[in-house]
């Protein structure tokens, strides 16, 4: 008879080659939400949605919303995309991603760029640790159209005056020293800025390339594994402009599964890599299994 209850450990970082990159992937934390519906699908019904949870053998209204960021490590830039909440985290299950670091193998003052897709708390908010910055020996990268949006400040959702207040107080001071980029530009040779605008006003992807091995960086093009790619035209509650995500969703989702390239997504259940494959009609998700392992 077992003595005491197991802890419940679970992955916390995941690592794969990449052609000559090593690609990073660690759980940054996790929400707990009972929102299913109408979060993920705002203009769907909530038969609908209880449907696609049903077919994927997930609860409803219940899930876990994950928060990965991803590190690209080229063998001469080591490159942090979105490194989450740190110190700054609203709920005691996320915050993480400093110590988990750690356990990849990397100290904070190794990264040498921090790309951020898009100026939400999620993504922001560890570019800041304490009263100085996370990464002391890196050049910080924004979307040009993502920071002068926030910047100017103006037609701000309803659900994000905090965002702008925590855009003003962390991101806005590292404007003179940030570089910008505006899609189809390289952040190093073979890492390229992909247009993903709805989610948020200037919201990128990434298109990571070495020989021929291709990687999406979606962010959060896709909200969640099951919901949003089976139905990309359904809105996603924290969507700032949702028409404009769903065109955006759509594209990006074509240009993965034609390419028959890899996938990462900021909200993908960890380790949150995997392929988008047509189906019926519309999108599924599979994850990857063994083949980076080879």
């Amino acid at each position: 008879m077992v003595a005491n209850k197991p802890s419940m450990t679970r992955p916390t970082v995941y690592q794969f080659n990449h052609g000559d990159f090593v690609v990073t992937n660690i759980l940054e934390g996790f929400l707990l939400r009972d929102d299913l519906h109408p979060v993920t699908g705002t203009n769907a019904s909530a038969a609908e949605v209880e449907a696609v949870a049903e077919a994927n053998r997930i609860p409803f209204p219940n899930f876990e919303h994950q928060f990965v960021p991803t590190l690209v490590d080229t063998g001469e830039k080591l490159i942090a995309f979105d490194p989450g909440f740190g110190d700054k985290s609203p709920q005691p299950n996320a915050g993480h991603y400093n110590a988990r670091l750690a356990d990849a193998g990397y100290d904070r003052e190794d990264v040498d760029i921090v790309v951020i897709t898009h100026c939400h708390p999620d993504h922001i908010a560890n570019l800041t640790h304490g009263d100085g910055l996370t990464f002391p020996n890196a050049e910080i990268v924004f979307g040009e159209a993502e920071f002068d949006y926030w910047k100017k400040g103006e037609n701000i959702p309803a659900h994000r005056p905090p965002t702008l207040e925590m855009f003003r107080k962390i991101c806005e001071p590292l404007g003179e020293q940030a570089r910008f980029v505006k899609p189809g530009d390289e952040i190093v040779s073979g890492v390229t800025a992909v247009e993903a605008f709805g989610h948020s006003a200037g919201h990128m992807a990434y298109h990571v390339q070495s020989g021929s091995n291709e990687l999406m960086i979606m962010s959060d093009t896709v909200a969640h594994f099951a919901v949003s790619i089976a139905h990309p035209e359904w809105k996603f509650g924290m969507d700032d402009d949702p028409d404009t995500a769903i065109v955006s969703r759509q594209r990006v989702l074509a240009q993965v599964a034609d390419g028959k390239m890899a996938a990462i997504g900021f909200h993908m259940p960890f380790p949150s890599v995997g392929y988008i494959d047509r189906h019926d009609g519309s999108y599924v998700w599979v994850p990857h299994s063994y083949q980076y392992n080879l």
